[in-house]
């Protein structure tokens, strides 16, 4: 899965080099960090009139599949409902849902920020060259008690289920010029893992393996036999065993 929903801005029509012809949006920047998160729409049947009918600065809300490019590094959107004029200007949705496996897992650096990579399968998309053989990679990032959560519950390979918010971040480069990069954050508490916890259970192997286990040995003591002779002379005495635990004070010898 990897679905978006949201209020975005339209800037225009947008050509490429290869001659497509794409709508340029963005979706809104709503926290004290980051950028407003430019989009690249695919037109289709889904997504209803578009090009004629909305002008640049009309407030829509868009419904799609993403798809983030790694040779333009652009992320693009293809509609899955119909496009949507939003005259409500505090209306702000921003949602993404991604399901499919972990990734890549790189090294923490703080206590209360986890980042993970998920790869994920979405359909065909022949204007984007894009097949169903190819994997589509999302940036996550946690934060506090999230990130402390997921760091134990997930390893590479475990399958996961998020809903978070699509950001973007830009920086300067060593050349000058401006780079960016998405990041999908993910809402508290809202993801969830299945399969087997590969840490949880290495950690209890390795439990068990040093730990030693106590086994309580019963010991008996040993019966003592006693030989017994007849009272009666001149009768032979028959010999036989008893237990040591017969009194034999009264036995004259």
């Amino acid at each position: 899965m990897n679905t978006f929903l949201g209020t975005v801005i339209y800037k225009g029509e947008r050509f490429m080099d290869n001659g497509l012809r794409f709508m340029e949006m963005v979706v809104p920047n709503t926290g004290s960090s980051g950028s407003d998160v430019p989009l690249l729409v695919v037109p289709n049947r889904a997504a209803g009139e578009n090009f004629d009918v909305f002008q640049p600065g009309a407030r829509i809300l868009l419904g799609g599949r993403l798809y983030p490019n790694k040779q333009d590094y652009k992320m693009y959107v293809i509609p899955n409902q119909q496009f949507m004029l939003v005259n409500d200007k505090n209306l702000s949705i921003n949602k993404v849902n991604i399901s499919g496996s972990v990734g890549y897992i790189p090294d923490q650096t703080k206590d209360d920020l986890f980042t993970f990579t998920v790869m994920c399968s979405a359909p065909a998309q022949v204007v984007l060259d894009h097949n169903w053989d190819d994997s589509l990679s999302f940036r996550m990032e946690s934060w506090g008690e999230d990130a402390r959560r997921l760091d134990k519950m997930l390893h590479v390979g475990r399958q996961v289920s998020v809903e978070g918010i699509l950001r973007y971040n830009t920086w300067k480069a060593q050349d000058g010029n401006m780079r960016g990069s998405y990041q999908v954050r993910v809402r508290a508490g809202l993801y969830a893992a299945f399969g087997k916890n590969k840490k949880l259970v290495n950690q209890q192997e390795n439990s068990s393996e040093t730990s030693v286990k106590k086994v309580e040995v019963e010991v008996l003591a040993p019966v003592v036999t006693l030989p017994v002779v007849s009272v009666n002379p001149g009768v032979s005495a028959n010999v036989e065993t008893c237990p040591s635990s017969v009194n034999l004070d009264n036995i004259p010898f």
